[in-house]
């Protein structure tokens, strides 16, 4: 039996479960705002979807070769289960998805809460 998420209006469904695998992210647009949202060892977060440094898409990390043909082999970037962490796929700036914070610069980036009902991820804005 379904139930209704206990959660305020702010939050909007951006995707099942099921639709982020593990270790990965996708992009979803809520309210006109690019969000990435990732699947860490079956808890989900997300975080604004570009990155401080030169406006990299965050949910491309881990992809293969996602600029030119003789930039990159095989993955760039990606995200860090251990550290709850996602590297951007350009210059590899790790960015801590629970905080925002890029540790070594000390710049951060905006994160939005996150609810799991019935198989559904909900983010709020």
């Amino acid at each position: 039996m379904s139930t209704e998420p206990q959660f305020d209006d702010n939050f909007s469904r951006v995707a099942s479960t099921d639709e982020i695998e593990r270790g990965t992210g996708i992009v979803v647009d809520v309210d006109g705002i690019e969000i990435a949202v990732f699947n860490v060892g079956g808890e989900f977060y997300a975080i604004t979807n570009r990155c401080a440094h030169q406006q990299a898409p965050l949910h491309k990390a881990g992809e293969r070769k996602i600029n030119a043909e003789d930039t990159w082999t095989d993955t760039r970037g990606g995200v860090n289960e251990e550290t709850c962490s996602v590297s951007c796929p350009w210059h590899l700036w790790e960015w801590d998805l629970e905080t925002g914070e890029h540790e070594a610069s000390g710049k951060r980036i905006g994160t939005f809460d996150v609810e799991v009902a019935d198989g559904d991820v909900y983010v709020g804005i």
